[in-house]
C-alpha cells in the first residue's frame, strides 16, 4: 500500500525546524541563526531552545534585521507614524521581558516624585506604541536599568540596550523639522530617555564627555537641545498638559531665575569669572561666550547646591545648563580649549549633585577622568575645586 497519496511529492518532515516554518507547514533547513525561508520573508526565526545571545548577535550585525525584529512597519525604513500590529508569535521575547521591567521596576526609579513616575508609567508606553523611536528608547533604558540589578546578564541587556538606542536616534534624526509642532510630547519624553541612556551606558573610545562622538555632538545632544525650540513653538501646553508635574516639580522652573539664585552660584565660580576676565581683555567675543556660559553654569550650581535641595532635584534642574550653553561654547568644549574645560569641571559639581539616580551614578568622575587627562599641566589648578567636591582624586575613573 502507498504511503503517500498519488501526485504528492513526499520529503522528509523537518522535526527540528523554526517555529515560524511550523506555522506556515513548510520544510525548514535548520539553518541558524535563521533559516533560509525566514531570510528570503524578512521574518524572525526562532527554534525551539534557542538561547537569547545568538539573536542578539544577529541583531547587533545587521541594523536592517534588527528594524525587522521591532515590527513590521519599520522593515524599509525606521518609521515615526503608527506601527503595524504583528503577532504575539513573533515578538521578541527578551524585549517583552524588558516592557515588563520597565513597566513593573524601571519607570519607578526615573523619578522621586509619584506623579511623574506615573509618567514615565503610564505616558511613555502609551506615546511608545505610537511612535516606535519612543518605545525603542524606553526598552533602551529598561536594558541598561535590568543590566544592573541582574550583573549575570550585564552583556546581553547592554547589547541590547545599544541597539534600542540607536535604533531610537537613528530613526527620529532626519525627522525632526516636520515632528516639532505636532509630535512635542513624544519628542520632549524621547529626548529624556535617549538623555538618561547616554550616561548610562558605558562610553566608547569615540566619545568624549558624553557630549561628542568623533569631535562632532551626539545625535542624543541635537536632540536633547532641540527640546528647548520643541517647548517653545510647539502646540502642546507642556505646563498644563499630561506632562505638567515634570514642569511644575522641577527646582529650576522658579528659582533659576531668581537674582539671589544667581548671586549664591557666583560664588563657586567668582574667581573662575575673574580669570577670564583677566584671560581674554583683547578677545572680547571669546570673553563674551566664557562669562555668559559661565553665567549659565552660576544659576544652575545655585540651584542644585542649596542644602537640603538633593533629593527634590530632578535630571532637568542639572542638564538646564546644557540647554542654555551656545554653540559657539561647545565648538571651543569639542576643540578641548583650556577654559573650555575648566567650565565643564564646575558642572561636574552639578552632576554630582543628582548621582543618587542609578544612571547618573559615578559619571561625574567619569567625565573628570577625561577632563584631566586632556588639561594641559598649567591649567589642571583650576580643577582642583570641582574634584574636591566630588571627591575625585587624579588616576582614579
Amino acid at each position: 500500500m502507498r504511503s503517500t497519496p498519488i501526485g504528492r511529492r513526499s520529503h522528509r518532515k523537518s522535526r527540528a525546524g523554526c517555529l515560524a516554518c511550523k506555522r506556515r507547514k513548510v520544510k525548514c533547513d535548520e539553518g541558524k541563526p535563521s533559516c533560509a525561508n525566514c531570510e528570503r520573508h524578512g521574518v524572525p526565526c526562532s527554534f525551539v531552545g534557542t538561547v537569547e545571545p545568538v539573536r542578539l548577535e544577529h541583531e547587533a550585525a545587521s541594523p536592517a534585521i534588527s528594524a525587522r525584529h521591532d515590527g513590521a512597519a519599520e522593515t524599509a525604513s525606521p518609521s515615526i507614524g503608527l506601527s503595524q500590529a504583528t503577532s504575539t508569535s513573533s515578538l521578541p521575547v527578551f524585549d517583552m521581558e524588558l516592557l515588563h521591567h520597565y513597566m513593573t521596576s524601571t519607570c519607578y526609579t526615573l523619578s522621586r516624585i509619584p506623579s511623574i513616575q506615573a509618567i514615565y508609567r503610564d505616558e511613555v508606553p502609551r506615546v511608545g506604541f505610537t511612535m516606535p523611536a519612543v518605545l525603542h528608547a524606553m526598552l533602551a533604558v529598561a536594558a541598561l536599568h535590568l543590566a544592573r540589578t541582574d550583573p549575570s546578564r550585564r552583556d546581553s541587556c547592554i547589547a541590547q540596550a545599544h541597539m534600542h538606542h540607536q535604533t531610537a536616534v537613528q530613526s527620529v534624526t532626519p525627522n525632526i523639522p516636520t515632528l516639532a509642532s505636532d509630535n512635542g510630547v513624544a519628542l520632549f519624553l524621547f529626548s529624556s530617555l535617549t538623555c538618561i541612556s547616554a550616561c548610562a551606558s558605558i562610553p566608547s573610545e569615540r566619545s568624549f564627555l558624553v557630549l561628542f562622538e568623533q569631535g562632532r555632538l551626539a545625535n542624543w545632544v541635537l536632540l536633547f537641545r532641540g527640546t528647548k525650540t520643541v517647548i517653545e513653538y510647539s502646540s502642546h501646553d507642556f505646563n498644563k498638559g499630561k506632562l505638567g508635574p515634570i514642569f511644575m516639580n522641577g527646582a529650576q522652573s522658579a528659582a533659576a531665575r531668581d537674582p539671589q539664585t544667581f548671586e549664591k552660584g557666583l560664588m563657586y565660580t567668582w574667581e573662575l569669572k575673574q580669570m577670564i576676565g583677566n584671560k581674554f581683555v583683547q578677545d572680547l567675543p571669546l570673553r563674551r561666550i566664557y562669562e555668559e556660559t559661565l553665567d549659565a553654569l552660576s544659576r544652575t550650581l545655585g540651584v542644585v547646591m542649596k542644602p537640603g535641595e538633593g533629593p527634590r532635584l530632578q535630571t532637568a534642574d542639572v542638564f538646564a545648563w546644557l540647554l542654555e550653553a551656545s554653540d559657539e561654547y561647545l565648538e571651543l568644549l569639542a576643540k578641548e580649549e583650556p577654559v573650555a574645560l575648566i567650565i565643564f569641571g564646575y558642572f561636574c559639581v552639578a552632576l554630582r549633585q543628582i548621582e543618587w539616580m542609578w544612571w547618573m551614578e559615578g559619571l561625574s568622575g567619569r567625565l573628570m577622568s577625561q577632563l584631566y587627562s586632556v588639561m594641559d599641566e598649567k591649567y589642571r589648578g583650576w580643577l582642583r575645586w570641582p574634584q574636591e567636591q566630588i571627591c575625585w582624586v587624579p588616576g582614579t575613573i
